[in-house]
């Protein structure tokens, strides 16, 4: 599982304490210090952070983001 986030987004805060308060894990890439992560994912189409990726798949929407950290801990 990674996580795509910027230096300054409150929403990417608030994902990773969603994380951390799940007891989950996941690789954070800042898009602001790796331009290759970044190309990434506008080469997926997505142009705002965060983005969780889990098997493959991008999820860009926050409330879905947090759905699906409640799922898996489920």
């Amino acid at each position: 599982m990674k996580l795509y986030t910027k230096t300054i987004c409150p929403k990417c805060l608030w994902v990773k304490s969603e994380l951390q308060n799940a007891g989950l894990e996941a690789e954070i890439i800042n898009i602001d210090h790796d331009e290759q992560a970044k190309q990434k994912i506008i080469d997926a189409g997505l142009l705002s952070v965060p983005i969780l990726e889990v098997d493959g798949m991008f999820i860009a929407d926050v409330k879905e983001i947090i759905a699906q950290i409640e799922l898996i801990t489920q």
